[in-house]
């Protein structure tokens, strides 16, 4: 039987607030109409959330962001060793930034391959995509690290590393500043008064933890869908596998037709979707209705056709965001939605899939990793 779950945090609002969720979305429509309704629950605090979207309960696996990203990028150290993320950030008169916009492929290619020249014996930087790389120490220590974040200036001086290994971190740092300024790119790109590329920050410092093999406990392989870097990092430390992030797309380009396809040839596939997330937090009211007028065409109409004419269970799952969110009229409810239909199973729900159902207390509360594992098990 195939089973689908198609994870889209953010679809709901506040109850007082303006729901995006009552413009005329056909596919959702029917899938209401068809599916068990039950209420999905506050996520709770935890160190990696995303356990939750492969149906395991909190803290199972508690991995910092380090870790995640080196495994994401496909590599396997010694376990004695530390993982960071290694950020690719702009320096200029003693400050640190994000550029808005990631390096060309080509360009990228030219950074990586001058920075693997600051490997050393305990060092090893590995290559990842766009901004976002890792880094390996072989050892372990009490370490301290300041996480870059987009649009705050970092002050180099007050942010360095400290502890155990500062000295080797603080040279990395250092070196990576006179080796990449001087390459032709960035000057060319000071010249043109764009921020250049010359500055590896590593942060998010952790230990890989053993991980439960999902794809061995639970006795079948499951394909993962997203374009998060943290996701795609747990996935192959489970034994799941995920898909190349840049077909998945991101934000409002996310390639809604494609995933589609990929899932219904498949016989077990976790959809992550956090674009409406994201969109709450920029405040863009307009791109989050149309993002999901577009997710309702393009991808929940051809899974729901799928369902029909194929022995299939889907499950929806709309719960409140991962992440702490700010107070604006954008908030969404921490409270979720979900729905679930299984072929020759009648089911019949005559509550809406939007915000007047939230507050309903006969509509079952049920967390939202138990709810993933319902719909990834076979039985």
């Amino acid at each position: 039987m195939r089973r689908t779950i198609l994870i889209v945090p953010g679809m709901l609002s506040m109850p007082e607030a303006d729901s995006f969720l009552r413009q005329k979305l056909p596919a959702l429509t029917t899938f209401s109409e068809i599916g068990q309704l039950s209420r999905v629950a506050p996520i709770p605090n935890s160190q990696t959330p995303e356990v939750l979207l492969l149906g395991m309960k909190p803290d199972t696996v508690r991995l910092n962001q380090g870790p995640l990203t080196v495994s994401a990028f496909g590599f396997d150290p010694p376990e004695k060793s530390t993982h960071f993320h290694l950020s690719l950030m702009s320096f200029c008169d003693g400050t640190a930034v994000m550029p808005d916009a990631a390096p060309q492929p080509e360009e990228a290619e030219i950074l990586l391959n001058e920075a693997k020249r600051l490997n050393g014996r305990l060092l090893t930087i590995c290559k990842g995509e766009g901004l976002d790389h890792g880094l390996v120490w072989e050892a372990f220590g009490d370490l301290g690290t300041t996480q870059p974040k987009v649009g705050q200036p970092l002050e180099i001086i007050k942010s360095l590393p400290e502890g155990d290994g500062d000295i080797l971190l603080r040279r990395l740092i250092d070196d990576s500043i006179n080796l990449l300024s001087e390459l032709e790119i960035n000057v060319r790109r000071v010249d043109e008064g764009l921020p250049p590329f010359n500055l590896l920050w590593p942060w998010g410092q952790g230990v890989r933890q053993k991980v439960p093999n999902l794809a061995l406990s639970r006795g079948e392989p499951a394909w993962v869908e997203s374009c998060s870097m943290r996701l795609a990092g747990l996935t192959r430390l489970t034994g799941y596998r995920h898909i190349d992030r840049a077909m998945f797309g991101r934000g409002l380009h996310t390639q809604f037709r494609s995933i589609a396809d990929r899932a219904t040839k498949r016989d077990l596939t976790v959809i992550y979707i956090d674009a409406p997330v994201e969109l709450r937090r920029q405040i863009k009211p307009e791109e989050l209705e149309w993002f999901l007028r577009e997710l309702d065409r393009n991808l929940l109409q051809p899974l729901i056709e799928d369902h029909v004419k194929t022995p299939s269970r889907l499950t929806l799952i709309a719960p409140g965001s991962l992440d702490g969110f700010a107070e604006t009229d954008m908030q969404p409810s921490p409270v979720g939605l979900a729905l679930s239909a299984e072929s020759n199973v009648l089911s019949s729900s005559h509550m809406p899939f939007d915000e007047r159902t939230l507050e309903e207390q006969k509509i079952a509360m049920i967390d939202l990793s138990t709810l993933v594992l319902r719909g990834l098990l076979s039985e």
